[in-house]
């Protein structure tokens, strides 16, 4: 019971968002760290925005009434 209402009070319930063009974003973003190779901070910043799109649209997917 306590899942159903995180779920239904989660903030990221309003997200109107399509699950596979974050899966697509996440990718252009993955390509774009791959070409900046060497750049830590810039590949980090890449890799980490990729993987929050990942894990939004697995969220959606789940979730989504």
């Amino acid at each position: 019971m306590a899942g159903i209402l995180a779920r239904l009070t989660s903030p990221l319930r309003h997200i109107d968002a399509d699950p596979d063009e974050l899966v697509g974003e996440a990718y252009r973003l993955l390509k774009e760290a791959e070409r900046n190779h060497g750049v830590w901070a810039v590949m980090t910043a890449y890799t980490g925005m990729a993987t929050v799109k990942i894990q939004l649209a697995q969220y959606l997917r789940e979730h989504r009434d």
